[in-house]
């Protein structure tokens, strides 16, 4: 499946264009969506709200990745970041046209299998992680001429992967990511309960899978979700979905500059239409895991 959008700033032209694919079925527990992004101004500079892992292959341009922990990177062409845990500065002068993947937690269990908090709030060569299978899939998208031949070359590089699969507790990513969707309030000890494991195993295994701890994870999805409400148009004061997560308004506008990266009100005129944007692209494609809903 293929779907489009394009975003436009007043008064200049085309500011990028995002194409997205569902990969191959058997990807789909593992990855949330592929894109194809271009942006072709003179400069471009995006605030990315807190996410989960992505792959991305750059064939135009040099981003530089600025993290809320204060790493400053400009990888190579082909490059993981690791999950994050606030919100991070995407930018790159002249084009910037890239292939972009979403890596779940099983995914990232799956196939990178490495401690997943070694990489949060960073990026690194993808080839370091995963060998030179990546320069391989690097070389296929230069090659690529069409929409199609960049998906099936991202389909035969992660099905590579998976043939090597890294042996994942399922059960656990099941629950995890049940327990931080179904909730506006993900309680910590309510997973600890139904783990059946100590709160110190229950840490060890989410920093390992999903890079944070559950108390990490459960402000960050808390505050994806309010921002998701306030970008569809659920809500439209913090009192509406907030009241009974935070402390009070100003407990809430901090958690929300952490993970989205301004205050809801800049949001609600700066960020809103790229939300909206991203909820059209759910709808479109319902089969997308619930935990990319959030990020």
């Amino acid at each position: 499946m293929v779907t489009s959008f394009m975003l436009w700033r007043e008064g200049v032209s085309r500011v990028v264009s995002i194409r997205y694919f569902t990969p191959a079925a058997p990807l789909r527990r593992y990855l949330s969506s592929y894109y194809w992004f271009e942006s072709n101004d003179a400069i471009f500079s995006d605030l990315m709200r807190a996410e989960l892992p992505q792959i991305r292959i750059v064939t135009c341009g040099k981003p530089t990745n600025s993290f809320i922990n204060g790493h400053t990177r400009t990888p190579g062409p082909v490059h993981v970041q690791g999950p994050t845990t606030g919100s991070a500065k995407y930018s790159s002068v002249g084009p910037l046209h890239l292939f972009g993947v979403g890596v779940l937690p099983e995914g990232w269990s799956t196939l990178i299998g490495e401690p997943a908090d070694r990489y949060a709030d960073d990026v690194v060569d993808l080839s370091g992680v995963v060998g030179p299978s990546a320069d391989t899939v690097f070389g296929d998208m230069l090659m690529a001429r069409s929409d199609a031949e960049r998906v099936a070359a991202a389909d035969r590089f992660f099905l590579g992967l998976l043939a090597h699969a890294h042996a994942t507790p399922r059960w656990f990513t099941a629950l995890t990511d049940d327990w931080l969707t179904s909730s506006p309030n993900p309680d910590v000890d309510t997973l600890i309960e139904k783990s059946g494991m100590s709160a110190r195993s229950v840490e060890r295994l989410a920093k390992r899978i999903y890079g944070a701890s559950p108390k990490m994870l459960s402000r960050k999805y808390r505050t994806l979700n309010a921002a998701v409400r306030l970008g569809n148009g659920e809500a439209t004061g913090w009192a509406d979905m907030a009241a009974h997560a935070y402390y009070d308004q100003p407990h809430f506008i901090r958690e929300f500059k952490q993970f989205v990266g301004m205050t809801p009100s800049r949001f609600m005129i700066e960020a809103a239409p790229l939300m909206r944007l991203t909820i059209v692209r759910r709808t479109l494609l319902p089969e997308m895991h619930k935990l990319a809903r959030y990020s």
